[in-house]
């Protein structure tokens, strides 16, 4: 049996959405001189309030991750959205960074939607469950780590606006102008991501 080669990582444990953290990191965002920046916080915590400098680590690293996946002009727009909008900006950036959570969200969540079901953590345990049998990375993960996967990425959708106690909806977010931001960087796939298309 062929076993499935994508590069599966569960990093997004110790992470979520990180709203906060990047609205605090706004100066550092915006500036290009990122890289050095980050080394600084990091030890000075002058944004971030992270109290213990391994936590401070665990953000940062997945912080430079999601950074390095924005594309060009990225963070210039974002602080001009409003705050679901920023939201919803930072799981592109999530689905863009992490594979698991791509997966999770295209192949199940998606057909949830489409076909007017609800979500809830047994779909996700049963996805899993489907990955683990043909691919060693996943199989390798504790029960502890995949069911960490399956709070976090739900309390995500929760976050967006995507997920009310069990139901999938679309995000409130209404203007043209922010899904053609998406559309006019060649990412139109978020906008069927989001719901925004049947």
């Amino acid at each position: 049996m062929t076993r499935n080669k994508t590069k599966y990582e569960s990093n997004f444990t110790s992470a979520g959405l990180l709203y906060h953290e990047f609205i605090a990191l706004q100066n550092v965002l915006l500036s290009p001189n990122f890289s050095v920046l980050m080394q600084s916080e990091q030890k000075d915590n002058q944004y971030l309030g992270i109290a213990t400098q391994t936590g401070r680590k665990r953000a940062i690293h997945e912080i430079k991750r999601r950074y390095s996946n924005a594309p060009s002009g990225f963070w210039q727009q974002f602080f001009e959205w409003d705050i679901q909008e920023q939201k919803l900006g930072l799981f592109f950036l999530i689905l863009k960074t992490y594979p698991i959570i791509f997966e999770l969200h295209w192949n199940v969540t998606l057909n949830k939607f489409r076909t007017g079901d609800n979500l809830d953590s047994y779909d996700l345990t049963m996805k899993f469950d489907e990955l683990s049998s043909n691919n060693e990375i996943i199989d390798s993960w504790a029960n502890s780590t995949i069911n960490k996967l399956n709070t976090r990425y739900r309390r995500a959708l929760t976050e967006v606006g995507m997920l009310k106690n069990k139901a999938l909806q679309k995000p409130p977010v209404n203007k043209p102008l922010y899904w053609d931001y998406y559309k006019n960087i060649s990412e139109a796939w978020f906008l069927e991501a989001c719901f925004q298309k049947n």
